[in-house]
């Protein structure tokens, strides 16, 4: 299966007005400003932070978390990463201090026509297959931190415009999807010891239409290699940038 959709111009880092922020915010438990991020807006200061536990997973780990912003910035196309986008994050159904390391991003795509005749399920599973999975990847592979005991998962945040919403003079409305997932399920699947079934059974996903909150959606996961293998033509890589 593919992810049908037609791009925009290359390098577009310009970010539409957002109507989803006060909602998905809600599923962080914890406040995300709106806007696209440069890298210190993404990653943020430690007094964002209530925990001691996440205050010190964050000091301890942000050279990780400035590997994360730039190899998304830099290396995966058609994406911006959102200001407060990249932290530890506890979700709002934790009962304890759980805390996650989660991404945050914008998907800038147009809808081909095809795409929006898919129901919800599969436009989720679609953008969590390509971009959802390559996230997991990045944040499973950082050194060391899915190693600490204080860190419980990993969560994804991904936003998408809304099919049929994005026309002249009106303002597009954004689909969400967040995604919790034990870092143990995580690690296993990139693996390939844990079947994409199980991945998607022991994670918590939440489904958002603008500021609407829909629930879980049933997901499915497939083999989409585009965020790791889509060349912009003409695009040149910051000098000491490899990805």
């Amino acid at each position: 299966m593919s992810l049908d959709i037609t791009r925009r111009a290359p390098l577009t880092r310009g970010l539409k007005r957002f109507t989803t922020v006060a909602a998905i915010t809600l599923a962080l438990a914890t406040a995300v400003p709106a806007g696209a991020a440069t890298r210190e807006d993404a990653i943020g200061n430690l007094d964002q932070y209530n925990s001691v536990k996440a205050r010190t997973l964050a000091s301890n780990y942000h050279s990780q978390l400035v590997t994360l912003y730039d190899g998304i910035y830099h290396c995966m196309p058609w994406v911006d990463i959102r200001k407060g986008g990249i932290g530890f994050r506890k979700p709002r159904w934790a009962q304890e201090d759980d805390r996650y390391l989660a991404t945050w991003i914008v998907i800038d795509q147009k809808d081909d026509g095809r795409f929006g005749t898919f129901p919800k399920e599969r436009r989720a599973s679609a953008m969590f297959s390509r971009y959802g999975v390559e996230l997991l990847r990045r944040m499973v592979a950082l050194p060391g931190v899915g190693q600490d005991p204080a860190m419980q998962g990993y969560g994804v945040v991904l936003s998408w415009t809304k099919p049929g919403t994005d026309k002249p003079g009106a303002q597009p409305v954004n689909e969400s999807l967040v995604f919790w997932v034990d870092k143990s399920v995580a690690q296993g699947y990139l693996a390939r010891k844990v079947a994409s079934t199980e991945l998607t059974a022991k994670a918590r996903n939440t489904f958002f239409d603008g500021t609407e909150e829909h629930g879980r959606v049933q997901l499915e996961v497939w083999e989409d290699n585009f965020a790791r293998t889509f060349q912009i033509k003409d695009y040149q890589l910051a000098k000491g940038v490899t990805c």
